[in-house]
């Protein structure tokens, strides 16, 4: 869904939008910060996610990793653990 900051600013996918910026969030992500935002409608087709690794959470992305033996290094970010996962994953 599309929603637009209220009024203090949000981290979202390691972006921090101020008040009146808008973006794209799953509904699981718009539980944790519905008080803080408005929704504006639904996401735009442009706006979906086309990796599923993408709209996963850092917990999800580690369970990925573990589960096919990539080591995450030092990774603690969801930004890093996914560079490292796609780095070490065959190219398509």
């Amino acid at each position: 869904m599309k929603v637009e900051v209220n009024s203090i600013p949000i981290r979202h996918d390691g972006t921090l939008h101020e008040k009146g910026a808008s973006f794209s969030i799953s509904a699981k992500g718009y539980e944790a910060i519905k008080s803080h935002v408005t929704v504006l409608g639904e996401a735009d087709e442009e706006d979906t996610v086309t990796d599923p690794l993408e709209s996963m959470e850092p917990d999800e992305l580690r369970a990925y990793a573990a589960d096919r033996d990539i080591d995450l290094g030092k990774a603690t970010s969801k930004e890093g653990i996914l560079e490292k996962i796609k780095a070490a994953e065959p190219k398509a």
